[in-house]
């Protein structure tokens, strides 16, 4: 494994896991909370370390070479071209009420389905280019 990888292995796993237990923690926590502050802050919780995976993601981009950051930024552009043609497509729907959604369900659903959509493009891109 490169240096780069290794590295980006190691700044975002851990991140991950303490996103997953801060989410149930503090999933935990706002059943129990009543304070409009301490519920802001135990909302934004999980956001911590998702940005100290996203800075892995940075790093990781920043060390890569430039066939690797070719790679990169083309599943970045097309994962984002997914999500916002398929968010607004989804939202025409909730609009005309083809489909019942609630927003807070579908902003929620915007992280995990991009990172998904970018590991796929990344795929495609490596192998295309390998």
């Amino acid at each position: 494994m490169r240096p780069v990888a290794r590295r980006y292995m190691q700044e975002f796993l851990p991140a991950m896991a303490a996103y997953v237990v801060v989410l149930f923690l503090s999933t935990w926590a706002l059943r129990h909370v009543e304070a409009t502050a301490l519920r802001v802050l135990l909302a934004l919780a999980p956001a911590v370390p998702v940005a100290a995976a996203a800075r892995a993601v940075l790093r990781f981009v920043r060390g890569s070479d430039e066939l690797d950051r070719k790679i990169l930024l083309e599943a970045f552009a097309l994962a984002a071209l997914v999500l916002t043609l398929g968010s607004f497509s989804l939202g025409l729907l909730v609009m005309a009420d083809v489909i019942p959604m609630r927003a807070d369900m579908a902003l929620l659903w915007i992280l995990p389905v991009y990172c998904l959509l970018y590991g796929a493009f990344a795929a495609i891109a490596r192998r295309r280019y390998a």
